[in-house]
């Protein structure tokens, strides 16, 4: 157990730095200076991007599927290759271009369907929670089923879309060209992040006695 996850940690460092990579030669390209206001990619190089996106999300989730057996398990791998990669892709940005400067900048985290913007921090915080997580998933029974239950699932989803609409419409707040985002909405994010939580904590609930 304790090598796949050395290993799962070692690709996703090295994931992470090819992602931070990407975005150092995307912004020369895009022209560099502040992300806000935010400049409007070309529609070419914006479906390149929206599609590196989705196959960055395919490779994470392969590689969970790929590393262990079991539905539980492969879930807490995909929880931890999640925040190790974002948080050291934001640690490879500080040492390459010292950008973030510190975790009360924002960025553009996403375009899927629509630009994600939000704090790095409210990103930090969210990576916590998924190693949480990923800790009490990969401790599983091998066969054990990742089984939300209704309940479980109604609060995750809930959870998700929260989370996304917020960091969503921070960006329809500022749009592009002249926008500059000032105060971050805590409180909704909170509560998409109380869902999750909750979501994970009734999952893990139902997988067999056994784990404990």
């Amino acid at each position: 157990m304790m090598g796949k996850v050395v290993s799962l940690v070692a690709f996703a460092v090295a994931m992470a730095f090819v992602e931070a990579a990407v975005v150092v030669y995307l912004r020369e390209i895009i022209g560099g200076g502040p992300l806000f206001p935010m400049k409007e990619i070309p529609a070419t190089l914006l479906a390149v991007e929206v599609g590196r996106e989705a196959a960055t999300i395919v490779m994470l989730l392969s590689v969970a599927f790929l590393s262990f057996r079991g539905e539980a398990r492969r879930m807490g791998a995909f929880l931890l290759l999640f925040p190790v990669w974002d948080a050291f892709y934001y640690l490879w940005l500080h040492v390459t271009i010292g950008w973030p400067a510190g975790v009360s900048d924002w960025d553009v985290l996403f375009l899927i369907p629509l630009p994600w913007v939000g704090p790095v921090w409210s990103v930090l915080l969210i990576c916590a929670g998924m190693l949480v997580f990923s800790v009490l998933f990969l401790q599983a029974p091998e066969d054990a089923r990742f089984a939300p239950g209704l309940l479980g699932w109604t609060c995750g989803l809930a959870g998700l879309v929260t989370v996304v609409a917020t960091y969503i419409l921070e960006w329809a707040k500022i749009g592009y060209g002249t926008g500059v985002p000032s105060r971050f909405s805590f409180f909704p994010f909170l509560a998409g992040l109380a869902l999750l939580g909750i979501s994970g904590w009734i999952t893990w609930r139902r997988i067999p006695v056994p784990l404990r």
